[in-house]
């Protein structure tokens, strides 16, 4: 079995969602409704956390995205557009992500969204790595580069997604310039 080391607590999660949450409540209060697009297949439990606690009418989407085989970053992102409406309409999209590495992600999606008529782009990231330039709206944690994490929806070769907290899994390092932002 491989080594683990916590890194994120059930309650610290828990903690920040909630105040994400509020954050997200207090800025679309009032929208009319609010699309919501997840990234598959790692923002799964994130996702479920956090939209049950916005007060906002909402739509869920979900996108398929990756760019990891194993702990290495590969340099193919593949995007499964097929589930998302092919219209939001002028209406607001939220971008649930687990973690931003490198950006690339956010800004393959933006760009789908905002051909999509979105009228405004906002993400949500439960983690970003440190020194990423990528944008999240709100977000979690901060992970230091060259760790690789699990749980909470979080993988290696789809195993310990199962996982409530966050850990870094000991052995695995990032390689090809996954996590240098």
């Amino acid at each position: 079995m491989a080594t683990m080391t916590d890194l994120y607590s059930v309650e610290s999660i828990q903690e920040r969602v909630e105040k994400i949450a509020q954050d997200i409540n207090r800025d679309f209060k009032g929208e009319e409704l609010v699309h919501i697009v997840v990234t598959l297949n790692g923002a799964f439990m994130f996702a479920a956390d956090l939209v049950r606690l916005l007060d906002i009418p909402q739509v869920i989407s979900f996108v398929g995205a990756s760019s990891y085989v194993g702990a290495k970053q590969g340099d193919n992102l593949t995007l499964n557009m097929d589930s998302l409406p092919r219209s939001f309409g002028s209406k607001p999209v939220i971008v649930i992500e687990d973690i931003m590495d490198t950006g690339n992600t956010i800004s393959a999606l933006r760009q789908v969204l905002a051909d999509r008529m979105a009228s405004t782009i906002k993400v949500v990231s439960l983690l970003k790595r440190q020194g990423c330039d990528g944008h999240a709206d709100y977000f979690g944690f901060t992970v230091p580069r060259g760790l690789f994490v699990i749980g909470y929806g979080m993988d290696m070769d789809s195993r310990y997604r199962e996982m409530s907290d966050i850990k870094v899994l000991g052995g695995a390092t990032m390689y090809n310039n996954g996590g240098v932002c």
